[in-house]
């Protein structure tokens, strides 16, 4: 199937309507070329939304298995990578539309993709040995295959158990030079960019490993907690961490490899992440706890979430842009914790939803509706206090987004996609075609988002502009 592409020429389909007052609301049905209606209502003197073209063979999230989907930009926003139909990756130009590769590691699906800090090199990881492929970004050849682990029956099992994983990200340093690679259950390889030469290895000693790390997963596999080794990268690049599924986390020296910190836990840590700051590491226990550990000594700073708060419907957690304030949201509430001292600052009432995301500068958290009685919800991150509550629009929320500048929040379940003022609360655009995810690019003026029939959409969004129109 061929990429339908924007025509500047083209009058079919066009639709331009000049709005005269900003506070009122058109419903417009445009074409894209196909015929396909794209269903929108726009605010006058607010945002122009335009379809620029509909991306084919787009594998998209499944709630029934609890698989993720992939849309991501390349660091200069000129290019996006989704997850494709038969386990790959698709390259678009975010310009035109264009289809600039197909990504694929032999026979096995992609279970990873990430571009490099730089953007010359992206990296693809296979679902069942966890390989990695670099490719340049620019001519999209294979650079290198960096082996992971063996292929054999415990493998296979374990890559069956969850799609946890799924589509997330290959853990590039933050300066694109190395990249790390699952080997065994407790040994990862750092290996040099682009060349995918192996410039050492971390082993996370553990006496829980082999047959019995297999028996683990399948243990948890009725849960979300997929007991596996992880490991990532520090912000300023100088520490890695693992983590195995044991009761342990480790804390490498980037440089040298050399272990600077045990972690010694109670419970068995399934997910862990460096704070923004790469001063402690946030470690999630397979019942719900979360806590904060200093890297330099391997303390315990103090818990984040008790035992049990997030047992069986975690959500997740995001990090403020400043680094000093952390959000946990689950279907029973949204928390906001200090970073640096594990403090509970404000339990933010009747907010139990999906998922939270702080805008770009720090000051507001939006929250997704739970229920049917609002969109989502914007806090005050220095008070608790409820800015706002977003209008029901008739169905639960699935994420919420906001784009670079923050003056927009983006609300998306599999129904629809929302376009927010987000000082006001004022309903931007209605995208009914699209659904969840969404994705803005860094200058926040191209949007993907996931839509019906294995096809992805790829929109233009204006602010303050008083026309509506769409180019097939």
């Amino acid at each position: 199937m061929m990429i339908r592409k924007m025509r500047n020429n083209s009058v079919y389909g066009s639709l331009v309507v000049a709005l005269a007052l900003a506070a009122t609301m058109i419903a417009n049905v445009v074409f894209a070329q196909d015929q396909t209606p794209i269903n929108t209502i726009q605010s006058s003197e607010k945002l122009t939304v335009a379809l620029k073209a509909k991306l084919p063979d787009y594998k998209g999230p499944s709630r029934f298995v609890g698989r993720k989907a992939l849309i991501t930009f390349s660091p200069d926003g000129s290019l996006a990578a989704m997850s494709g139909k038969g386990g790959t990756i698709t390259i678009w130009d975010t310009e035109t539309g264009e289809l600039k590769a197909t990504l694929k590691n032999g026979k096995d699906e992609v279970s990873g993709f990430s571009f490099s800090p730089d953007g010359r090199t992206a990296a693809t990881r296979d679902y069942l040995d966890k390989s990695v492929r670099l490719w340049d970004v620019s001519s999209w050849q294979l650079k290198a295959t960096i082996p992971g682990r063996k292929r054999n029956l415990e493998t296979k099992i374990k890559s069956g158990i969850s799609f946890e994983e799924e589509f997330g990200p290959v853990p590039f340093s933050p300066d694109g030079g190395s990249v790390l690679v699952e080997r065994e259950d407790d040994v990862v390889t750092v290996a040099d960019v682009p060349s995918g030469q192996e410039r050492m290895t971390l082993k996370h000693d553990t006496r829980d490993s082999g047959a019995k790390e297999t028996a683990k997963v399948m243990l948890f596999a009725g849960t979300r907690h997929f007991l596996a080794l992880q490991t990532g990268y520090s912000a300023d690049g100088q520490w890695i961490f693992t983590i195995n599924g044991d009761k342990s986390a480790k804390i490498w020296d980037a440089a040298d490899g050399r272990l600077k910190t045990t972690i010694t836990n109670n419970e068995r840590i399934y997910r862990a992440s460096f704070t923004p700051d790469s001063g402690a590491l946030l470690t999630i226990e397979q019942e719900g706890a979360m806590k904060l550990w200093e890297v330099e000594t391997g303390m315990r700073l103090g818990q984040v979430a008790p035992k049990g708060l997030l047992e069986g419907y975690m959500k997740g957690f995001e990090f403020s842009p400043d680094g000093h304030t952390i959000a946990t949201f689950t279907a029973g509430d949204t928390r906001l914790w200090n970073a640096k001292t594990a403090e509970l600052l404000f339990k933010l009432p009747k907010s139990e939803g999906t998922d939270a995301s702080f805008s770009p500068d720090g000051h507001w958290l939006a929250t997704a509706s739970n229920d049917k009685q609002t969109a989502g919800k914007l806090w005050n991150v220095e008070t608790g206090e409820l800015k706002l509550a977003l209008p029901p629009i008739g169905y639960k929320t699935s994420s919420v987004v906001f784009n670079a500048d923050g003056s927009i929040l983006a609300t998306s379940n599999d129904k629809g996609v929302m376009l927010w003022d987000a000082q006001t609360g004022t309903l931007l655009a209605r995208l009914d075609d699209a659904r969840y995810p969404v994705a803005f690019s860094r200058d926040g003026r191209t949007l993907i988002t996931g839509g019906r029939n294995d096809t992805a959409l790829l929109w233009r969004v204006e602010p303050k502009s008083l026309a509506f129109w769409l180019q097939p």
